[in-house]
């Protein structure tokens, strides 16, 4: 296997990866159950749990996919990375505080109140199955951009990466819950910041640009269409889609967890404000070094390093790393890479795992397991789903979709429909009790019609999916309240629902087999012509909304004429500020001081970035380790110097 880099770099990951272990080890003696385990029994810091939610929205994925969407679509790719802190703010602004009031440990807790038990069942599973790809898909994305640049022209050495990543995660994911996803998504926030802050000005000071006006001159004009190699198109619904959908799955999920694993509602507006100020960085960060590769590389395939890589645009972040970035550096920024995948990783296994501890296992077979049960297939959870998402992986990895167009496919077809009952149900409660099942079908079936059948961009795709989600919720009390007045009448306006649907199909579609003149063909094309026509689906599309439609009408008829004294005891309990010292504190919990623990892990990283110094490989820009190493020390410093900080925030 060839060695790409400096064994220094080498040396730093593996320091950095003995670290993660530690961490997870260290917070392993604190699980005492399973409200330890998920939701870090309500003491998570603000602060952590603020900049963990930040870390969750990274990956490898943010310098491979993204960076390579960047490099595509120039200054729309930054307009794309100027979208998330819009929906996040949107979305934090209605939620945060009202997650924090729920007072649950599950992202789907709640559902079996606010809804019922059969929509948690549900729920339960079809959120498990569809965020098993979410943690394969930061691996892969991972292994991408590391293997190449540490084992140049090794075929095995990202399936090898794979595997070793997710077990180390799986170790500190299993041995710490929450709390070590938290502490180690503040380490690795402190080395993805503190190297890309450092790695901007040094592109810009090196000399190879006259000035920033000139650079600016070079980057190719804002265009708001674009068609990636893959044949995905990219246009202003895109955008436009992109913060609609946003406002709702930033709001929810493992997301909604930092939000109430905080002591209270002040805190969790708190990890809000600090998520948004943190996310309105990201443009500037994280979609300037694939400008510059764009300007110095417009076609990065030619250089050596990259010239084997399939797809090697998604190598256009670490490109530009390596030209700028000296020895030992470049493995701190490996390292960062590392870091916010693995963050990712372990975030949405803690949050799978307490979904299926609390949400299938404990609600579903066993209603009076302990603390300890529930932490125990917790662990087993994690470990199922880390060897899942090592397999998906690599299935990934070998396949011939570029990773930023599958992930927004995969984004469009499961978690939007999911996200938006989600949300609404802790918003309002004149919503019936079936509309979050029913809606997630409607809008997951919605979803696969706009991209198989009508060939929708993703934009419209996204559009189209929220707006019949939304169509399956807002209607139904009024639809409910139709059907108990006479069923005619409901089945009428289900009817008129289906019919809709299919003028809309048929009359707004980008598929050019869906046309008028085409209709004989279905019937003269034999069995299995008709089944392969897009008619035929479209026939097969109109009768399952007006089945679906029909069949919603029913339920949400039952749920208006039953008692909602369960609802109302809900909303009641979410009017109610959260009393710490009874509901946190009571059990004899007490709050932990982290800034020590965190800044002295600073410090750390500090001195490892001078040692760095004594290879002579790592001395050609010996600037860039005294400034990350001072940055370091400074906030290491604060941390340690800073014991009532925690007190003065918490007041």
């Amino acid at each position: 296997m060839n060695f790409g880099l400096p064994a220094v770099d080498y040396v730093v990951i593996g320091f950095y990866l003995v670290l993660m272990l530690g961490i997870g080890y260290y917070f392993s003696r604190f699980m005492k159950g399973g409200k330890d385990f998920f939701i870090g029994g309500n003491l998570i810091p603000w602060w952590v749990s603020g900049v963990s939610l930040y870390m969750t929205m990274f990956s490898a994925w943010t310098f491979t996919g993204a960076a390579s969407f960047v490099y595509h679509t120039s200054w729309y790719g930054l307009l794309y990375f100027g979208t998330w802190p819009v929906a996040f703010f949107i979305g934090f602004q209605i939620s945060a505080k009202r997650w924090r009031r729920t007072r649950i440990t599950s992202p789907v807790e709640y559902i079996s109140t606010r809804f019922n038990k059969s929509t948690h069942l549900f729920l339960s599973i079809f959120i498990a199955i569809t965020m098993m790809y979410w943690p394969a898909h930061h691996l892969a994305s991972l292994s991408k951009i590391c293997a190449p640049t540490l084992f140049p022209g090794s075929m095995t050495a990202i399936d090898v990466m794979i595997l070793v990543i997710g077990v180390i995660i799986l170790i500190y994911t299993y041995w710490g819950g929450l709390w070590a996803v938290c502490i180690t998504d503040v380490v690795q926030f402190l080395i993805l910041i503190c190297v890309c802050v450092v790695l901007v000005p040094v592109i810009f000071l090196s000399g190879e640009f006259n000035s920033i006006g000139s650079f600016l001159q070079q980057v190719p004009p804002l265009k708001f269409r674009h068609v990636l190699p893959d044949k995905t198109l990219f246009d202003e619904w895109y955008l436009s889609g992109f913060i609609v959908a946003n406002i709702f799955s930033y709001s929810v999920g493992e997301k909604a967890q930092r939000y109430y694993s905080v002591k209270n509602e002040n805190d969790a507006m708190k990890v809000g404000w600090l998520t948004f100020i943190l996310f309105m960085t990201i443009p500037l960060l994280f979609g300037i070094p694939p400008l510059v590769g764009k300007v110095l590389w417009p076609d990065i395939s030619l250089l050596d390093y990259f010239s084997n890589v399939t797809k090697a645009e998604e190598n256009i972040f670490i490109a530009v790393v390596l030209r700028y970035m000296p020895a030992g550096v470049i493995g701190i920024f490996l390292s960062a890479m590392m870091a916010a995948s693995m963050s990712s990783m372990s975030g949405v296994w803690n949050s799978v795992s307490s979904i299926v501890s609390v949400d299938i296992y404990q609600n579903l077979f066993k209603p009076n397991a302990s603390e300890k049960e529930t932490l125990l297939v917790g662990r087993i959870t994690v470990f199922v789903f880390a060897v899942i998402a090592i397999l998906l992986a690599l299935v990934i990895i070998h396949s011939k979709f570029w990773v930023f167009s599958f992930t927004n496919i995969v984004f469009g077809l499961t978690s939007i429909p999911v996200a938006i009952p989600m949300l609404l149900g802790i918003l309002t409660r004149k919503i019936s009790r079936w509309s979050a099942m029913m809606s997630i079908l409607a809008g997951t079936m919605m979803a696969s019609i706009a991209r198989f059948l009508l060939h929708y961009s993703l934009g419209q795709q996204f559009m189209i999916t929220v707006a019949m989600t939304l169509l399956f919720v807002v209607i139904s009390n009024p639809l409910g309240r139709l059907y108990n007045r006479r069923r005619s009448d409901a089945l009428i306006a289900s009817l008129s629902l289906g019919l809709f649907s299919g003028i809309v199909f048929l009359t707004l579609n980008n598929n050019p087999n869906l046309s008028l003149t085409n209709w004989g063909n279905l019937f003269n094309s034999g069995l299995m012509g008709m089944l392969a026509s897009s008619h035929f689906w479209l026939i097969l599309s109109v009768l399952a909304y007006f089945a679906l439609s029909y069949k919603s009408a029913t339920l949400f008829g039952k749920d208006v004429a039953s008692s909602q004294e369960q609802v109302q005891e809900f909303f009641e309990k979410m009017e109610k500020p959260v009393d710490v010292e009874k509901e946190v504190l009571a059990s004899g919990a007490k709050e932990v001081n982290i800034f020590p623990l965190v800044g002295w892990i600073s410090m750390g990283l500090s001195g490892l970035s001078l040692l760095i110094l004594l290879s002579p490989v790592a001395r050609t820009n010996i600037g860039v380790n005294l400034t990350l190493s001072g940055l370091l020390f400074l906030i290491g410093l604060g941390m340690l110097l800073s014991k009532s900080i925690t007190k003065q925030f918490s007041k």
